[in-house]
């Protein structure tokens, strides 16, 4: 009985050590880098630019829909055409600069990766 009771309390003691040891190593790197500020402010300036081309091609769609009804049938597919390509255009920029931060931080994350060890 004293050996089952020797192991389960090596076994916990093992697992309280691995869990601190664990949470030490990675503070040492969240503390260097500030990956999760980092990400966050990625997060605030994505939502931040989702909300300009919204608000960009809210107001297109509401130029394009005037123009339409003021007009014939004929004249509403290129209004709309350009309009798309406009937004288009935008949501393509966003997605570049989303991709690149991220690309960033994941490559600073990557270099630091094997100092943290």
């Amino acid at each position: 009985m004293g050996f089952i009771r020797g192991v389960f309390a090596g076994l916990a003691v093992a697992v309280g050590a691995a869990a601190w040891y664990m949470s030490r190593a990675g503070s040492k790197f969240r503390d260097r880098y500030r990956v999760d500020r980092r990400l966050g402010e990625i997060g605030d300036e994505i939502e931040i630019r989702t909300r300009d081309v919204r608000s960009k091609a809210n107001a297109q769609v509401a130029e394009v829909r005037e123009r339409v009804s003021g007009a014939s049938g004929s004249d509403m597919s290129p209004t709309l055409d350009e309009a798309r390509a406009a937004a288009a255009e935008e949501a393509a920029e966003l997605a570049a600069d989303v991709e690149a931060k991220a690309a960033k931080v994941k490559r600073a994350a990557k270099d630091a990766a094997p100092d943290s060890e």
